[in-house]
């Protein structure tokens, strides 16, 4: 996959509904996350986690060569 490809496939409309639900899914946990804080310390670090590794995916960007197949 090279750059091109990459950036075909983040504007490509079903990875842009996938993102969206990403997105609804960080709200709802951010959301899940301010009403209960504090009640389930175990709880609230894989709320935050997800979350992280939700944006982590929203946030990632091309990396390699620009050749690679």
């Amino acid at each position: 996959m090279n750059k091109a490809d990459f950036l075909d496939w983040k504007r490509h409309p079903v990875t842009q509904v996938v993102f969206s639900q990403l997105q609804e899914r960080i709200q709802t946990l951010q959301a899940m996350l301010g009403d209960s804080a504090g009640v389930n310390p175990t709880q609230d670090s894989r709320y935050s986690g997800a979350i992280q590794a939700y944006k982590d995916l929203l946030l990632m960007d091309f990396e390699g060569d620009e050749e690679t197949q």
